[in-house]
């Protein structure tokens, strides 16, 4: 069974010029959501497996892969344990695209924390002791903060009486705040995954760009795409697919059902590839 539909011409486009053209091809996805099925503890997350083997397919075929997370990059390297998975070459482009290390290469020391960073972390604390609810974490990044409201009892209702203080608190220190699926964030950097995707295309001179993602900080990569395929490039917006954001969907041009339609959408276009 295909866990994945074409919802635009756009995703038929790509996957014809990709085959036919793969040395122009840059590959971009999000982790969290896409690469890596959602689960309560962060520090759980893994990189699919099937996933995983498709991208090592990939590697050395297409012109460029990439992941775009607002993970940092070493916390991605560790827990989808890249170096072991053949697919050296392959850019992590981390915090939205504030940081950067590629696979096969020896990572850079993580630079200053950010003062802001380290000034907001009490005052979330104090704030999710103060709204009373249960099971938040709070996720240290060194370049952002994410709290997580999964494991709460109610993470809606945990998520909600949460953002408003949150969004003063990123106010207060200068930060920016970023809403998910079920994780607000608060970095020091403005940089978006649009920025990201964009910096990579001019590096690579990328003509065949696709993008997936599941969330809300995705849709500035996404739009970035639109704004390029009117410019000529061959552009795709694959969507991963939850309940959580459903809005997602309507930017779509390849729409996968979650993770495991991710997978089959990639083991595709190897398969496409050759």
């Amino acid at each position: 069974m295909t866990r994945w539909t074409v919802r635009d011409q756009a995703g038929d486009d790509f996957v014809r010029e990709a085959a036919a053209h793969p040395e122009r091809v840059l590959l971009a996805l999000d982790f969290d959501g896409t690469l890596a099925p959602i689960v309560p503890d962060p520090e759980d997350s893994r990189l699919d497996a099937r996933a995983a083997a498709a991208l090592a397919r990939l590697s050395g075929r297409v012109g460029t892969l990439a992941i775009i997370t607002g993970r940092g990059t070493q916390t991605v390297r560790r827990l989808a344990r890249l170096e072991e998975r053949g697919v050296p070459g392959l850019i992590v482009s981390g915090g939205y695209g504030a940081e950067r290390w590629v696979v096969g290469e020896a990572a850079d020391e993580a630079g200053a924390r950010p003062a802001g960073i380290g000034e907001a972390l009490e005052a979330i604390r104090q704030a999710i002791e103060a709204c009373g609810v249960d099971g938040v974490a709070v996720e240290d990044k060194g370049i952002a903060l994410g709290v997580h409201t999964r494991r709460s009892d109610d993470p809606a209702g945990a998520y909600r009486s949460l953002l408003p203080r949150l969004e003063s608190i990123a106010s207060a220190h200068g930060l920016t705040i970023e809403p998910g699926r079920s994780v607000i964030e608060l970095r020091a950097s403005t940089v978006t995954k649009g920025d990201a995707i964009r910096a990579l295309i001019e590096e690579t001179g990328a003509t065949v760009v696709a993008m997936g993602g599941d969330d809300l900080g995705d849709l500035p990569a996404f739009d970035a795409l639109v704004e390029l395929r009117a410019a000529g490039l061959t552009t795709c917006r694959v969507v991963s697919a939850s309940q959580e954001q459903s809005v997602l969907d309507n930017y779509a041009d390849i729409l996968a059902e979650g993770t495991d339609g991710i997978a089959d959408w990639l083991e595709a276009l190897a398969d496409a590839i050759g």
